[in-house]
């Protein structure tokens, strides 16, 4: 293998195989690795014989355990403490082998193959409404006589998107592996083109006027049909399909009214891949290309919107402006000071974090202002980082949090303000309607706490709850929730793990405290290194039931014992403790999940072991601009991953 060059193409990264000779770093795994990974030991059930070869690289098992490999010796957890560590030329030789391999191509940084991305149902429904000029969503109720939190219409005419392994579901690889539901998108754009047909205001906007005429000039009507392709294709450039539209509409309008023929074209352009699909042109190119201004306004807007570019967007795009870094910098700031951003907290943190579970899941449903209440903390929290450019650190803890007056929990704060960016686009959306009696419903506020039991989205009564049991908390989730979300640390369940109850009872001893009951179950070697990690974070949180009340005994009397130690040595007593040494001592992890979590989000996909170059840039700017919100969002944009295509 040595002495030539083959690149392999593989989940939509590229890399190469025998960029470097395998053999030095093969014989590495042999001496120090092997005695507990070998196919027969398999400690932690990691088999590591089959990287000692150079003929299966592109294997994605394979990869994927590289990458495994090269992150517990950058860390530091591999070998283990009780093992003779690594030398300084040992780290640096499985380093630099790693990365010529999989992170580099050519010696060069890339940015892997760019996907084809299907519109998401969240996505689709906020692109028909803008396109269209038409409300499709749900509007928050302020009546107890009407039922809230329930799906749309649309909601229940589109099937759900499954997320992909960005965990996201405008994961373009995920949405890709499954077939467009045409007859359910037909039936959405029908359903949307009523809609569309009965409000004036729409038409006008969209055809010119509100009264629908008996005739319409063929002029006229090809301008209608052509301004409306133009958005709803998102500038993609398409005569054929565009031809099909109008054929459509002449068909249509032969001895009949002019508007529902409009209405029968605009279905078929919706119809067409060019809006179902994000299209964007292909060169054929190996290496990194810019991409159109049409196609840059369409990233920028999915991301920060979820929905399509508006018309200034567009205009800019038509006229080659977007690129210009003074251009782009200020449509990053208007676009972040509109409502639409509400995406960035609801489609992007709700998925995340998980918080979109209060809503959707029946599991968790209590009242209707509780869930909603509960809901609201976690999304005005999550949209007030990014409206008033706080640092990320805070989801871990802050000293202001949203309070709603329905869940029972109370930080034993005042109101206040924090000094803002951009728009409160609650005031007009999450807020009471005039008329409507203050009992019914309002909104959480915005207070300054006084004590360490809450800050931060890790204890908020959204969190707490989704990572509780129905009825009993439940340790191992919420430590298993924090090492996934927070630190991006992934945790997989063993096989024939025996249930927690069949755990306390040692040597004829029933145990009855939690923390003894879970070192008991905890106490096989294969169990320990990651119950080491999850147990203390999860016994942590053990103060907080499972409605996210604070409680210092439970309902036997017995006292909490919320405390513990990490892996490293630090212990805490308090929640708050373990959030400062969170923030302190995990913070280049928590940082670095983060980035990678929005990065994933707005590129439609995983992040691979290419990223890492520019993961580890907007990292570097986070902590050079006190790892504020909108450091995050403008390194994103400003990365080759955004801004580039690769073919």
């Amino acid at each position: 293998m040595r002495g030539f060059t083959h690149i392999i193409l593989i989940g939509g990264f590229c890399f190469n195989t025998a960029a470097v000779d395998i053999q030095p770093v093969a014989k590495i795994l042999d001496s120090r690795c092997l005695d507990c990974h070998d196919a027969e030991t398999r400690k932690g059930g990691i088999n590591l014989t089959k990287l000692l070869a150079a003929d299966n690289l592109n294997e994605p098992k394979t990869a994927a355990l590289w990458e495994k490999v090269d992150q517990v010796v950058r860390a530091g957890e591999m070998p283990p403490k009780k093992k003779k560590p690594l030398t300084a030329p040992e780290k640096t030789q499985l380093a630099k082998w790693y990365e010529l391999t999989y992170v580099l191509k050519n010696g060069k940084e890339h940015i892997g193959q760019t996907a084809l991305r299907r519109l998401s149902r969240y996505e689709l429904i906020n692109t028909l409404e803008d396109l269209l000029y038409i409300s499709l969503k749900r509007p928050y109720v302020f009546s107890p006589e009407v039922p809230a939190l329930l799906p749309s219409t649309l909601e229940t005419i589109l099937p759900a998107d499954a997320p992909g392994e960005s965990g996201f579901h405008n994961d373009a690889e995920q949405l890709a592996g499954s077939k467009p539901p045409i007859l359910e998108y037909a039936q959405a754009f029908e359903y949307a083109l009523r809609k569309f047909a009965q409000s004036p205001e729409a038409r006008n906007k969209v055809f010119g006027f509100k009264e629908e005429p008996k005739t319409l000039a063929e002029n006229a009507a090809k301008k209608i049909l052509q301004r409306f392709t133009r958005r709803a294709w998102r500038g993609y450039p398409n005569e054929e399909n565009e031809l099909v539209v109008w054929k459509t509409y002449q068909k249509q309008q032969k001895n009949k009214d002019p508007v529902p023929a409009l209405l029968h074209a605009m279905k078929t352009a919706l119809l067409s891949p060019a809006f179902i699909y994000r299209m964007e042109t292909i060169k054929d190119q190996g290496t990194p290309y810019d991409i159109s201004d049409y196609e840059l306004a369409s990233r920028l807007s999915y991301f920060l919107w979820a929905s399509m570019p508006d018309e200034e967007l567009f205009t800019l795009a038509q006229n080659g402006q977007l690129q210009e870094k003074s251009v782009l910098s200020a449509q990053i700031e208007r676009l972040l000071n509109s409502p639409k951003r509400l995406s960035l907290a609801e489609d992007f943190a709700g998925q995340w974090l998980g918080f979109s579970e209060i809503v959707s899941n029946r599991v968790f449903y209590r009242n209707q202002n509780w869930n909603r209440g509960v809901y609201d903390e976690v999304l005005f929290f999550f949209d007030e980082l990014i409206r008033s450019d706080r640092s990320i650190l805070e989801i871990i803890d802050s000293d202001w949090i949203y309070q709603s007056n329905y869940t029972g929990v109370r930080a034993g704060g005042s109101n206040t303000s924090l000094p803002s960016r951009y728009e409160d686009i609650f005031k007009w959306r999450r807020q009471r309607p005039e008329g409507i009696r203050e009992r019914f419903y309002d909104p959480p506020r915005l207070i300054k706490i006084k004590n360490d039991q809450r800050g931060g989205i890790i204890t908020s009564v959204g969190i707490l709850r989704t990572t509780s049991a129905p009825e009993k908390t439940n340790p191992i989730r919420r430590g298993v929730w924090m090492l996934d979300k927070i630190i991006g640390r992934k945790m997989h369940a063993p096989e024939n793990v025996p249930a927690l109850s069949k755990s306390q009872k040692v040597d004829g001893k029933r145990l009855v405290d939690l923390a003894d009951i879970l070192k008991a179950h905890t106490s096989k070697a294969i169990c320990t290194s990651c119950h080491k990690h999850i147990d203390p974070i999860g016994l942590g949180l053990e103060s907080y039931d499972p409605y996210g009340k604070w409680r210092t005994s439970y309902k036997n009397k017995r006292p909490i014992k919320a405390f513990g130690q990490f892996p490293n040595g630090d212990q805490f007593q308090t929640p708050g403790q373990m959030k400062q040494i969170l923030i302190n001592e995990y913070q280049k992890p928590i940082v670095k999940n983060m980035v990678e979590r929005m990065l994933s989000y707005a590129i439609g996909r995983k992040i691979n072991p290419h990223d890492r170059p520019v993961v580890e840039r907007i990292c570097a700017a986070l902590e050079e601009n006190e790892f504020r919100m909108n450091t995050l969002i403008q390194g994103i944009i400003s990365s080759p991953q955004f801004k580039n295509r690769q073919d």
